[in-house]
């Protein structure tokens, strides 16, 4: 008797999820996408949105035409924009810079003199010196560097797929998303 509850309500779900995989997602053509199957071997194929068909999405690649059925699909991101990197350019250089000045300022330090009376004066006046410098060119290098800003895009939240077993024969498989 459980099995036929089992068959019974897998055979009532199936027609929720065909209509769920009929709506298609929401992404425009020609928008950049980003999408991960991995039964298929593509993790964060990035291309450009042409059309859905059916249940199956287009995507033009940078050097082919790339049809992935929805089934498959475990993640879908859609670019929503570029945004420049010129805080951690700016932290980064910064680092960089103090590191190396405090390194190198202290490494030449060799006796008292004027503007030093210690290594660590020396590390101090090093890493101000080409510290300053490094964030400049952080900065700089942030605000050339830009990055896409990915937006998921929700899937169908529950499957019902066919899945092979070891004997060789088909089983049915169920998957519930949260």
């Amino acid at each position: 008797m459980r099995p036929a509850t089992c068959l019974l309500a897998v055979v009532s779900l199936v027609p929720l999820v065909t209509l769920s995989a009929q709506a298609p997602p929401p992404v425009e053509p020609g928008e950049r996408v980003r999408v991960t199957a991995p039964d298929l071997g593509i993790r964060k194929q990035a291309g450009r949105f042409e059309e859905f068909r059916g249940d199956t999405l287009v995507v033009a690649a940078a050097d082919s035409t790339i049809m992935l059925p929805v089934a498959s699909m475990t993640r879908l991101e859609v670019s929503r924009g570029r945004k420049s990197r010129i805080g951690r350019g700016a932290l980064w250089g910064s680092l960089i810079g103090v590191a190396t000045g405090a390194l190198l300022s202290a490494a030449a330090y060799s006796e008292p003199n004027d503007f030093v009376q210690s290594r660590g004066d020396a590390a101090l006046l090093g890493a101000i010196v080409l510290g300053v410098p490094g964030l400049v060119v952080g900065t700089i290098a942030g605000a050339l560097s830009k990055s896409d800003r990915w937006e998921e895009v929700p899937l169908d939240r529950l499957r019902v797929s066919f899945v092979p077993q070891r004997d060789g024969r088909f089983g049915l498989g169920l998957s519930v998303g949260f």
